[in-house]
């Protein structure tokens, strides 16, 4: 597994992933420790999602900005790739993006990296009075936005007219410490739209499902890759997992029983995710490097309370734990 880089998501209580009881200051510093416990451990990168309530509103539990949680964890690590997987392109203005990114960067001493997506909850939107096109408008939306922010990166002074966005006179400094600027991913699998968009704007892409799902998306991508004259290899693409990590296969049962909180066909819930001890879960995962996945994000929705993630790193990377 030389060639992978891992990731891991930091949680920021969209998935009731921060215990409710803790004060203000201390839901940061629970997400920022454990930024810190994957730099130790290893891990390449970490990422954030952008969410502005709870999937489980019922839980009540607090939502952290994606953009405030790089910036507090540009300075709580020093070699980590900090990157958004994905911001939800509909809650955001892709010039002003621009602007907080490049800071970002600057912050981080050139260690941001941007995903992008449609965004997958309109009724989140809804709720707090941001319009959600259609999903065609949205995928479309991310092949602009990338365009976007590299002219704002790039250019002294960006004019811009596009169908979803119009810049005039934008001057955005100070640039992004990487230069041309920091890697874009578009999220999503659609495979007749998003994954054409990947092919002709992304530098990478980010999968989700079971390895036959990731399988199929790859062949369908390296054929838009062909139909652009662009090489497959020059995208990176990432496959983006929850780990459930157990010492027997009946801790892991029950792991996956608590976490399965929509109640899916429990068969295809683990298909989907790499469930069982440290060493089960790293040959779940060769089955996706197989196929020529080189990035793999990954969530544990236990990271605040359990040492999941070290433990995961340990089998999967040699780390010590």
């Amino acid at each position: 597994m030389s060639e992978l880089r891992l990731g891991c998501f930091v949680p920021q209580g969209w998935r009731s992933d921060l215990p409710r009881e803790l004060a203000p200051t201390a839901l940061w510093d629970a997400m920022t420790a454990v930024a810190v416990r994957a730099e130790r451990s290893g891990y390449g990168a970490v990422w954030v999602y952008d969410h502005l309530q709870s999937v489980f509103p019922e839980d009540r539990s607090p939502v952290l900005d994606p953009l405030l949680s790089l910036a507090r964890l540009a300075s709580a690590t020093s070699q980590v790739r900090l990157g958004t997987m994905c911001l939800a392109l509909p809650l955001h203005r892709p010039a002003i993006l621009a602007h907080q990114l490049a800071l970002l960067d600057g912050m981080s001493g050139g260690r941001v990296e941007v995903g992008i997506g449609a965004g997958s909850s309109p009724s989140e939107g809804q709720a707090f009075g941001v319009p959600f096109p259609s999903l065609r408008e949205r995928i479309m939306a991310c092949g602009e936005a990338a365009e976007l922010l590299r002219a704002c990166w790039g250019h002294d002074v960006t004019h811009f007219e596009g169908r979803y966005s119009v810049v005039e006179d934008a001057a955005i400094y100070p640039k992004p410490i990487q230069r041309p600027g920091p890697p874009i991913w578009i999220a999503g699998g659609g495979e007749r739209l998003t994954l054409w968009q990947v092919a002709r704007h992304a530098d990478g892409c980010s999968l989700f499902g079971p390895p036959s799902r990731v399988a199929r998306k790859l062949d369908l991508l390296a054929e838009h890759c062909r139909s652009l004259g662009r090489p497959l290899e020059s995208v990176r693409v990432a496959v983006v997992l929850d780990c459930l990590v157990a010492d027997s296969d009946a801790a892991a049962d029950h792991l996956a029983e608590r976490h399965n909180r929509h109640r899916e066909d429990p068969s295809a819930y683990r298909a989907r995710r790499l469930v069982g001890s440290p060493v089960a879960c790293a040959q779940q995962l060769q089955e996706y490097l197989d196929l020529g996945v080189s990035e793999v994000c990954c969530y544990f929705p236990d990271a605040v309370r359990s040492d999941s993630l070290e433990r995961l790193a340990h089998a999967v990377l040699g780390t010590t734990h």
